[in-house]
């Protein structure tokens, strides 16, 4: 049986899914796993989405460090550390590694 404990675990989840917080979401799904006493696919599912997102970021991440020179694509609450300028070739470049890698995992 599913408790209300573990409806709030997949609530807060959904919730850090929503905001596009894959870790934590991810976290929390496994929380729910761990402690449900009835097996969910809902839960399952939930963190096998979770790892596909965070799998593609890391991917993006890669491409921006190796093509444009941007250590993170993390938010760093800096204008001199979040804005870069680069040319429009370099984003290209990008683009199209984002699209072949995207393309590599269907």
């Amino acid at each position: 049986m599913v408790t209300p404990e573990h409806l709030d675990y997949a609530e807060e989840a959904e919730s850090a899914e929503r905001a596009e917080a894959w870790p934590q979401a991810m976290a929390l799904w496994q929380r729910d796993i761990a402690t449900c006493p009835v097996e969910q696919p809902a839960y399952a599912d939930g963190v096998a989405r979770c790892q596909h997102h965070i799998d593609v970021d890391s991917e993006l991440a890669a491409i921006a460090r190796r093509t444009l020179q941007i250590p993170t694509l993390e938010s760093r609450k800096s204008d001199r550390l979040d804005f870069h300028e680069i040319a429009v070739w370099e984003l290209l470049k990008a683009l199209r590694l984002a699209y072949r890698a995207g393309q590599s995992t269907r």
